[in-house]
Order: structure tokens, then sequence, then C-alpha cells
């Protein structure tokens, strides 16, 4: 009978501790599905200029495949701190949630020439689909921002998911188009634990609007590993003003990705909500299922 009972109880905890591996090794969703959840909304921030140097290189198979050269670029200010949001009553599925709700950017402006770059966009979540329509022309012009991942307040991601949030660097331009979403409303609800604050429903403002083309880049030649490089270089996002609520909180901010996680941790105040980021496809190139 005890030799059961231990058998039993050994094949118990071979079970448990195969539940707990699974957890600590969270599967990456597919570059179709964390694409079309990667929606953000930006806040203002100040702070001091860092003066860095950096080679971005862009990673989106598109831009790529135009043969788009790199370029060096000087970080300065910060200007935003961009945060995970949900649209609607559409909670990101349960591949995607883990990874996103831990997503943070903090945009430092650059300067550099302009692209001068027509593309044709496809808005890829489907509450944008059926409130914006499905597609859209931009002309790419000049950078205005370097978006780079942190981790706020010391809320460190499980490491299944720091080792993709830690890879997902943006360079956003700025764009012109013809599309006018003035008067348009989207219910907007925080996924980072953090930040508790109700849903609320913004405003898309008038024209020029949308406002910048954000592209997944990789710093100082450091590219992203092979096995979140499919996801990394799908995470484009088109940036619309909206007119919403400020947040008003401050926050501890560290950096996450390899060539700037030595940069001293930074207190910011994330003020007036300025603009909401969406999932789009460029000229085509749609992210794999």
């Amino acid at each position: 009978m005890n030799r059961l009972f231990r058998l039993k109880t050994l094949g118990l905890l071979s079970i448990l501790l195969l539940f707990a591996a699974a957890g600590f090794s969270q599967p990456l969703p597919s570059p179709a599905s964390w694409a079309r959840n990667l929606d953000v909304r930006c806040y203002k921030i100040t702070g001091p200029a860092l003066g860095l140097n950096l080679r971005l290189d862009h990673l989106n198979p598109a831009l790529v495949s135009m043969g788009i050269p790199f370029e060096n670029v000087t970080l300065g200010q910060p200007q935003d701190l961009c945060v995970p949001v949900s649209k609607g009553t559409i909670v990101p599925p349960p591949d995607v949630l883990p990874f996103i709700k831990f997503l943070a950017w903090k945009c430092y402006g650059i300067t550099g020439p302009a692209l001068n770059l027509p593309l044709v966009l496809n808005q890829l979540n489907p509450i944008i689909q059926g409130l914006l329509g499905q597609t859209l022309n931009v002309v790419v012009r000049e950078p205005q921002q370097l978006c780079v991942p942190v981790q706020k307040n010391g809320s460190v991601p499980p490491p299944a998911v720091l080792n993709l949030v830690k890879w997902l660097d943006v360079k956003c331009y700025r764009v012109e188009s013809t599309q006018d979403p003035s008067g348009k409303t989207v219910m907007l609800t925080h996924l980072n634990p953090l930040i508790t604050n109700p849903p609320e429903t913004v405003t898309f403002l008038a024209p020029p609007n949308p406002i910048q083309l954000c592209v997944p880049v990789k710093k100082n030649l450091v590219a992203p590993p092979p096995a979140v490089l499919p996801l990394v270089q799908y995470s484009d996002v088109l940036c619309y003003k909206i007119n919403g609520a400020p947040l008003d909180r401050v926050f501890q901010l560290k950096h996450q990705n390899p060539v700037l996680v030595g940069l001293p941790i930074e207190n910011v105040t994330a003020t007036t909500s300025d603009k909401l980021c969406v999932p789009v496809a460029k000229n085509g190139f749609f992210p794999p299922p």
C-alpha cells in the first residue's frame, strides 16, 4: 500500500512539474496573431536628450526588399511613453495577451532625411478596419522618433515574454495621407497591470491624421534571435492623433533592449494623451499566419 501511495505521489508531482515548466515557457503567438493585436496608446513625456549615436537597419520585408539603406541617428529628448491597449470589447487572445501586456515603448526624438516613399497600408485590427476602412495610401516622409522597449516600475516580464518584447524597436516616420478619421471614436482599455484606469472612449482628431508610420529596426547591427524575428519584423503600427484624458502618472523606466540595457533608470511623468498606434501591413507584405 505504501509503495502504491508513493508511486501515485511521484506521478502527481511529475504532472505538476510539467505544468510548471509549461508556465515558464509560454509559447510564442503566430506573427499574424501578434500583429493584429499590436495596439498602443501614447502619452507625452519629457526629459534630457540622450545624445547617443545609433545605426538603424530596417527589418520589415517590405522595406528590406526596396533596399532602403541603414541610417545613423542621434537620440534626442524622450517624447512619448506608449503602452498597450485593447479596443472596443475585444481583448487580445490568450496566445498574445501574456506578451502584449508587458510591451512599453519609450520614444526619443530623431532627425534624418525624408524617404518620400509612397506605400499602400492594410489595417490589420478588425475594429479599426470597420471604423476607418481596410486600406489607405500614405507617403512616408522624414524620421521623427525611435521607440525602444522599457519596463515600468520594476515590473519584469517572464523570461519567455522578455525575449520577445526586448527586441521591439520601431522607427517612426512622419506620413501624409488623404484619410480623414476626424470625429470617429473608439473605446480603449489599458492592458498593462500597472495601469488600472477604467476604459475610455477617445476621439480621432482632424487631418493631418494619421501622423506617423512606425516600422521595426535593429540597432547597431544587433539582430533579434531567429525565434522571435518573424514577430518583430512585422511589428508595424500607424499612429493617429486622438483626444483623450491625460494619464498624469510617474513611472520608473528601465531599458530592455540589449544595446541600451546599461543606460540609467529614469523617472518620467506621462501626461497628455497624444496618439493611438494601430497595426498595419505594407504593400501586401502580410505577417505569416
